[in-house]
């Protein structure tokens, strides 16, 4: 499997994807300081989790997909490889964008966050330490990990434009929405925000998670949720790993 991982990060170099990922956290921060210090941590997290970090996922699975596609997988088809280690491949160079584009992130937010504090009147509306802050971030690593082969088998079978849309508008729902619920985790787009309720106290519509915000409910800071929640997201990942990996190895059989 490791030959396949690295031979995807060769197809990859100086591509859109390895952009993608620093450039898209460094925004996300830089915009969240521009528009109000007080709010700084809780804009950069919620505007990362909620949208900003999706779209790049998905602007990546097209990316990488993209590749084999465009050539009906024949450079591929003719190798004599297994074919679901070529999905494999694939599956962990995503994974591998997703922890870059995180650590981007983090380090960026904590420098942001230090040179804020310089200020001795600066006060923040949410000030998590920087222990919390990785926390989440390890935490939302876990919990996205399911939009790799999900956004991959999507670009495949809808093409890049509809992959985005049903990727985008699905998860922004399922993240306001679902995550409110106590059946959270009955599908993986409610599972990220609701556990950034428990460790950064940051509800899905930007406010803080306390009496009198609307949508607020006690409920929502259930620590008994992170469990389930990271458990969850994991299931779900492995349930689009190997359902993703089996189609596609059945797709390039049929085309031989």
């Amino acid at each position: 499997m490791g030959r396949y991982f690295l031979a995807e990060r060769l197809k990859n170099r100086h591509t859109s994807a390895e952009k993608l990922m620093i450039l898209m956290p460094m925004i996300t921060v830089f915009l969240a300081a521009w528009l109000g210090r007080e709010y700084f941590v809780i804009n950069s997290y919620n505007w990362w989790y909620m949208i900003l970090f999706p779209g790049m996922l998905a602007l990546i699975g097209a990316s990488v997909g993209n590749r084999d596609k465009r050539m009906d997988a024949r450079a591929i088809r003719v190798l004599p490889v297994e074919m679901g280690a070529v999905w494999d491949g694939k599956v962990l160079y995503g994974i591998l964008c997703v922890g870059i584009a995180l650590t981007v992130f983090l380090c960026m937010t904590l420098i942001v966050r230090m040179g804020f504090g310089q200020n001795p009147g600066q006060v923040f509306r949410i000030d998590p330490s920087a222990g919390e802050q990785i926390f989440a971030v390890v935490v939302l690593f876990v919990t996205s990990l399911w939009q790799v082969p999900f956004c991959l088998f999507m670009q495949q079978i809808a093409g890049t434009f509809l992959m985005i849309l049903i990727h985008m508008g699905s998860y922004i729902l399922l993240s306001a929405e679902l995550s409110l619920h106590s059946f959270f985790m009955a599908l993986p787009g409610g599972i990220t925000s609701r556990l950034m309720c428990i460790i950064l106290k940051i509800l899905p519509n930007g406010l803080v998670a306390e009496p009198g915000s609307m949508t607020f409910t006690q409920e929502l800071l259930d620590q008994n949720g992170l469990p389930i929640g990271i458990a969850a997201s994991v299931i779900w990942f492995l349930i689009f790993w190997q359902l993703s990996r089996r189609w596609f190895m059945g797709r390039i059989d049929r085309q031989k």
